[in-house]
């Protein structure tokens, strides 16, 4: 019989939970895409799942910064720079329509080859001169990284 041990869920059992399982069950369920494979419009109520977590070993990093360019909203700061535009405003709108068109139609090519015309480049390291280099940062929190995630699932039940 295995005698079991109940300690409290500290910090860092919840970061073992949260990083072991995402990672583990990556590599369990394989990269595939799940929710293409599950039916719209359906909720499961009532769902057990047993498990046993192992971890090799769990890593901490330290907290550190960036710039902020994630936590912008984009669209809202676009909005006001093109209202704050004033007789360019009808331009500055055809522009953008006409580069964010092609953008998308580059699909995840389109930074390489918006780059890639003249002078992109170089206006890209003004802005990040100018401008992203003189926002406040923002903070990273630590990273944590698991090694050798192993996930069992030793049982799943589902209520009718």
């Amino acid at each position: 019989m295995d005698s079991k041990i109940s300690i409290p869920v500290t910090p860092e059992i919840g970061l073992a939970l949260e990083t072991g399982l995402k990672d583990a069950l990556k590599s369990l369920l394989g990269k595939e895409e799940l929710r293409d494979q599950v039916e719209p419009n359906q909720t499961l109520r009532g769902i057990s799942i047993k498990m046993q977590l192992d971890i090799e070993s769990l890593s901490f990093g330290h907290d550190t910064d960036k710039a902020p360019t994630a936590s912008i909203p984009i669209l809202p700061t676009l909005a006001l720079m093109v209202r704050r535009m004033g007789l360019q405003r009808d331009a500055a709108l055809s522009l953008l329509r006409e580069i964010m068109t092609e953008a998308l139609t580059l699909d995840k090519k389109a930074a390489d080859a918006l780059l890639a015309e003249a002078g992109v480049e170089d206006a890209m390291e003004m802005i990040k001169a100018e401008v992203i280099a003189k926002l406040p940062r923002t903070k990273v929190c630590k990273t944590v990284k698991a090694k050798g995630a192993a996930l069992q699932i030793t049982s799943v039940t589902q209520a009718e």
